[in-house]
């Protein structure tokens, strides 16, 4: 079972990902309606980001990045799939499948958790959501 610090990291990281993804994808973005949608998507990400930090730093918990190795590995990985297709198709559809990856993470974690805190059921609820907005609104670029 999680416990409120354990859930406040993983909102946090999920939403860290997210904004990483979204930095990484954005550059290639041709169409201006894309990469709005993107940047909205990275504000949002921001937002839940930096309410998780801020939960868990007033608690006096320190607050842990996503690691380097794995931030490392998801830029390459992307650098790779735009090598190879740049379009806004691919690039909508890569965002699709993180946004997935994000949601069942994001669920299971939930089952796992153990608190009744608002604040932290709403910041989960709130990602969750974000996310499966994000998958909506980028499938009208696939």
């Amino acid at each position: 079972m999680l416990n409120d610090e354990e859930m406040l990291q993983l909102i946090m990281k999920n939403a860290e990902m997210g904004c990483l993804g979204i930095s990484d994808v954005k550059p290639y973005a041709s169409n201006a309606d894309l990469k709005s949608a993107l940047q909205s998507q990275n504000l949002e990400y921001g937002h839940i980001y930096h309410n998780a930090y801020s939960v868990l730093k007033h608690r006096g918990y320190s607050p842990s990045k996503v690691g380097k190795f794995v931030s490392a590995m998801a830029s390459a990985k992307t650098r790779y799939e735009m090598k190879n297709d740049s379009s806004d198709s691919h690039i909508a559809e890569m965002m699709i499948q993180g946004n997935t990856m994000g949601v069942r993470k994001i669920a299971q974690h939930i089952r796992q958790y153990n608190g009744k805190n608002k604040i932290v059921n709403n910041l989960a609820d709130k990602l969750m959501s974000t996310q499966q907005a994000n998958i909506e609104e980028m499938k009208s670029y696939l």
